[in-house]
């Protein structure tokens, strides 16, 4: 073995890439989807926005949930593409049409059909980052911290939501629209800038239809069952939560702040030292987390130190419920073989984001936030019962 070979083999044993180039890949590609996601995070404006442009509460529910059937969608399908033009294409289109879908309602927002467009077209962008994304980290890392960094890589879109939007609000509070939109495009810009000159992944064989059932597996319904409950879980936050909050006349940054520094010091500091426990006692562990989360919010009332400690409890937990769904979606197979799987996973993930919101509008309004978070986390338990005694069933059954 020459010196150059030996030098990649340490990297590759030491630090979880799959060699010397693939660490700087992984910090652009991340430091390119935190920056795009910093621009879409300012689509929490988006409500203020349609209401300044003379939208009644009808029409912007409309413009807002439409979302959700070009994401699902678009999720579905996004294993097929990456695997037809590539992950790294995948996640340059993503990141164009987000740019785009978002800095068109600078142009679009007078008129609902014309927002309603650009609404979709951010969508099909939103379906098709994520996954696509995921799937070109994982390729640049070995087996070794596999879990840790790929946690890392994941949370840096998360962390965007405590930066896109406050950064937004100021800039169209200042300056108004027009300068929000022409702000909010300079991340994005360099976000996709940071994408070129990275080596693409290898392609897979070509198939016929979707990609998503070539390499399955027998224990795929447990992640996506599991990542479905964590997205209708983080569907309530994104939706309702902060209205449920102002009833209480408690801080929303209560809530998110704490939940969102807590995932991102959990996925940092914890994640590297649980890859060896049973993946199913720490996704149930995640998810007895999130659900013990919403129990201290609803038993918070008017009291805001609860919110704070439930904000913690629930990004605890959901810092290790989806990098571990993940990368058991994808393990034993192949880089160019992982996004069918991934894209199965998300579109699990983006049906309980963004079609719970509906259901829970119904428990909403016949009784109240409470029981809605009662029932959720409900969920959430059931979940992490059922996983923990399917690892102890395999225990027990000594199957690996």
């Amino acid at each position: 073995m020459d010196a150059r070979a030996e030098t990649e083999a340490h990297l590759e044993t030491s630090s979880g890439f799959i060699d010397e180039r693939a660490r700087g890949e992984y910090m652009r590609l991340g430091a390119g989807c935190f920056l795009v996601a910093v621009t879409n995070a300012h689509s929490a404006l988006l409500a203020i926005v349609f209401a300044r442009n003379g939208y009644d509460l009808h029409d912007i529910g409309l413009l807002l949930s439409v979302f959700a059937l070009p994401v699902v969608l678009s999720a579905l399908v996004s294993g097929a593409v990456a695997d037809r033009f590539g992950a790294l294409q995948t996640v340059r289109l993503a990141m164009v049409l987000l740019t785009l879908g978002f800095l068109s309602f600078d142009v679009t927002r007078g008129s609902f059909a014309g927002a309603m467009a650009s609404r979709v077209i951010q969508g099909v962008g939103q379906g098709l980052f994520l996954g696509s994304a995921l799937t070109y980290a994982q390729g640049r890392l070995s087996p070794v911290r596999f879990v840790y960094l790929l946690g890392i890589f994941s949370s840096l879109m998360v962390v965007s939501q405590a930066l896109g939007p406050p950064l937004g609000a100021y800039v169209l509070g200042a300056f108004g629209e027009r300068a929000m939109f022409a702000v909010a495009a300079i991340p994005a810009i360099a976000g996709l800038a940071l994408t070129f000159g990275l080596r693409p992944l290898p392609k897979p064989p070509r198939s016929p239809g979707l990609h998503l059932f070539s390499v399955w597996r027998p224990h795929f319904p447990e992640p996506i069952w599991a990542v479905f409950v964590s997205g209708a879980m983080s569907g309530f936050t994104l939706a309702y939560l902060a209205a449920a909050l102002e009833a209480r006349t408690i801080p929303i940054a209560c809530f998110f702040v704490a939940s969102t520094a807590s995932l991102f010091a959990s996925r940092f500091f914890a994640l590297r030292y649980v890859e060896e426990i049973d993946r199913r006692v720490l996704i149930a562990s995640g998810l007895t987390l999130m659900c013990l989360g919403f129990v201290g919010i609803a038993l918070a009332h008017a009291v805001w130190w609860p919110v704070i400690a439930g904000g913690i409890l629930f990004g605890t937990g959901y810092s290790l419920v989806y990098p571990l769904l993940s990368a058991w979606m994808s393990e034993g197979l192949e880089p160019s073989r992982r996004a069918g799987p991934q894209a199965l996973l998300n579109t699990s993930f983006n049906l309980g984001l963004f079609a719970t919101p509906y259901p829970e509008t119904i428990l909403i309004s016949r009784y109240n936030y409470d029981a809605t978070l009662y029932v959720l986390a409900g969920f959430g338990f059931a979940t992490a019962l059922f996983l923990i005694g399917r690892s102890r069933a395999l225990k027990q059954a000594n199957i690996v």
